[in-house]
């Protein structure tokens, strides 16, 4: 499954033509993947919703949050 997503991502093996630049097209894709993480957790605790998120998918069985309340 992992050489199948480096090929989806056309990063799979070496580059023919330039050492090293399938490196940094898959470094860039990662780095632009944890960025949209960061900026996602950033809104949500900006937005005082990360808590109560939390609280409400919990892998708990019942919903923590009517405990709360």
């Amino acid at each position: 499954s992992q050489s199948a997503c480096l090929n989806l991502l056309g990063v799979k093996g070496a580059n023919k033509e330039e050492a090293g630049a399938n490196a940094r097209l898959l470094a860039t894709v990662v780095a632009g993947s944890v960025l949209a993480g960061e900026l996602s957790l950033m809104s949500a605790i900006s937005a005082g919703q990360l808590v109560s998120s939390h609280m409400k998918y919990n892998r708990s069985s019942k919903d923590v949050t009517k405990v709360a309340s």
